[in-house]
């Protein structure tokens, strides 16, 4: 996650975010998310606040608009392996690659308001 191919990585992530939210899930949730990469070569962090309102998610780049509830601070290669379900969100805490700020309970509730797409099977397996 330090080559050129880091931005886009990740701003289609992001950006396809609001397609996996569960609606019924998400009922009644007002508030925004700031998630913190790290990881840059020049050591900054790539920032994208995914906000949750009204059955909708959005997702703007940067930690700009309405405070965060939450700041969820991880390096590049752990959220992919998170997203990705190859890391455990709880082992991930409680190992330390991800820092978690504010409200943490809300922290731990986001990922189970996403449907999170199924990998699909190997045809070659």
């Amino acid at each position: 996650m330090r080559s050129p191919a880091r931005k886009p990585i990740l701003e289609a992530i992001f950006w396809q975010m609001p397609r996996y939210l569960d609606r019924e899930r998400a009922v009644g949730v007002n508030a925004a998310v700031l998630w913190r990469i790290t990881g840059r070569p020049n050591g900054t962090t790539d920032d994208f606040q995914l906000r949750i309102a009204d059955m909708r998610a959005s997702v703007a780049r940067g930690s700009h608009g309405e405070p965060a509830i939450a700041t969820m601070t991880i390096d590049g290669v752990d959220f992919l392996r998170l997203i990705s379900g190859a890391l455990d969100p709880m082992q991930a805490y409680f190992g330390g690659k991800i820092e978690l700020a504010g409200d943490i309970m809300f922290a731990a509730k986001v990922g189970g308001l996403f449907r999170m797409p199924k990998a699909r099977p190997d045809p070659l397996a």
